[in-house]
């Protein structure tokens, strides 16, 4: 998953944690009396961690950590600013309850001024060095195929990837602009091997427009022995942006490819997972919960929850549990219609705020605890939805090899489907989440969902 765990990425992270602790044992050193107490410098080390945790925190729920797009303009400046307030402020809140408050706010308040001080200058420089640095791989793509413009496209948005496009080889002449994207015919098949060798290429990736197009295997197989990367656009796809292209996507990738290794270990590992995080969320969320009742009833007739029908793993059929966010009688309500976001004609102003807050979800834990669910997974649609759209759009049964989710890989990188079209763009994420399926995969999601619940996007 090249786009989530860089080496590069993971490497400013590290590095922009261990300085920030530096920074905390600093003020200590430089400006303040060290103890020699072991117990009393293990608090300082620990009071300097948890301040650089706090701060990595609120950087990546304000997304300043994916780099694409993300110039030094106003608006980055902004961001950056409001992500370093947010940390201080936050970092206040536990240090007034956490901590002792005599004696060490004098080094606790250097500590945040220099903290916030380096991170500002950490995330102009690095900025500043992804943009001007010169890209380490030189990429050339075989084949012009509608996937592979798309790669050429996901690359240039991704400056932090440091990979330089040097063009397309096709079988048209060359010197032609490819539509779309801001990227040249650098010639044919019969100038590949000499394109290779003039522009230093060690990436190279396969896009060929229609499978019968002949590939130049013996100059593949060559530059191979030599070093030179060689990966189909599908594979690359996949990596940078976080989905399967299932468009024109050959069932032999999907098969022969690794990934959709599923086995009961796995499901134990996230069954595990899934009723600890149910019962924690259930903990912390209860008198929410009780709330939300409360003012569903007073606020309309009819029943708090309603149950609807949902498909499950193995195509399973389960009822799902909602709080009621509709006008609706009470005689109605195991067959109402679950409206959109934007059908607010039937929806009561309670109903408002629980879907705007997600509220409405949390009643899903009684799923996740029956075992109907898991709490990461693909949002579960109701029968007539997928039989239908299994019929329209290819491979959509795959996404039913795992139990539905209350939070999924697609709901935190997408919004609502209101359509064909954005159900499609959806599977994406959820055949790559099953094609990658790990406990990883799913700590990440959970973060991700912090983070959407927070800055209120996805679904």
């Amino acid at each position: 998953m090249w786009r989530y765990f860089t080496l590069r990425k993971i490497g400013f992270t590290t590095l922009e944690t261990l300085l920030l602790v530096c920074c905390g044992l600093g003020v200590y050193l430089f400006r303040f009396e060290f103890p020699y107490v072991i117990s009393e410098r293990l608090y300082i080390l620990l009071k300097a961690v948890v301040i650089a945790v706090v701060f990595q925190f609120s950087l990546h729920v304000h997304d300043l950590y994916p780099f694409q797009g993300r110039q030094l303009s106003a608006a980055f400046i902004r961001l950056l600013l409001r992500a370093i307030v947010f940390a201080i402020l936050a970092t206040l809140v536990i240090f007034f309850i956490f901590t002792r408050p005599t004696s060490e706010q004098g080094a606790f308040i250097w500590n945040l001024t220099i903290d916030a001080l380096f991170v500002f200058l950490w995330h102009v420089i690095l900025r500043a060095y992804l943009h001007l640095k010169a890209p380490h791989t030189n990429l050339l793509v075989l084949g012009a195929s509608d996937l592979a413009i798309s790669v050429v496209r996901e690359i240039l948005e991704r400056p932090e990837l440091s990979i330089n496009v040097v063009g397309f080889v096709t079988d048209a002449s060359n010197g032609d602009d490819i539509p779309g994207v801001n990227a040249k015919l650098v010639g044919n098949y019969d100038d590949f091997p000499d394109l290779v060798s003039k522009h230093k290429v060690n990436h190279i990736i396969v896009g060929l427009p229609d499978s019968r197009e002949i590939l130049p295997i013996k100059s593949l197989l060559d530059f191979k022995a030599r070093g030179v990367f060689i990966e189909e656009a599908e594979s690359f796809y996949e990596q940078v942006v976080g989905k399967i292209p299932v468009e024109n996507l050959r069932p032999s990738w999907l098969v022969f490819k690794s990934g959709f290794n599923i086995s009961r270990n796995v499901f134990l590992k996230q069954r595990i997972l899934s009723i600890c995080l149910s019962i924690t969320l259930l903990i912390l969320t209860s008198p929410f919960i009780l709330l939300a009742a409360i003012l569903i009833k007073l606020d309309s007739r009819g029943p708090v929850f309603y149950k609807q029908e949902r498909v499950g793993r193995n195509g399973c059929v389960f009822k799902l549990v909602k709080f009621r966010s509709m006008i609706q009688d009470a005689e109605k309500e195991t067959g109402a219609v679950w409206s959109t976001p934007g059908d607010d004609k039937r929806v009561t102003r309670i109903g408002r705020l629980l879907r705007r807050t997600r509220i409405d979800e949390l009643p899903q834990i009684y799923n996740v605890l029956r075992g109907d669910m898991d709490m990461v997974g693909p949002r579960p649609e109701r029968p007539v939805f997928v039989e239908q759209l299994s019929k329209e759009i290819s491979y959509y049964p795959l996404r039913h090899v795992v139990k539905p989710g209350i939070t999924g890989w697609a709901q935190v990188n997408y919004g609502y489907a209101s359509n064909v079209e954005h159900t499609i763009e959806k599977l994406q994420y959820d055949l790559f989440y099953i094609k990658n399926l790990s406990f990883t995969l799913d700590i990440m999601v959970i973060f991700e969902t912090i983070k959407t619940v927070l800055v209120r996007k996805g679904s």
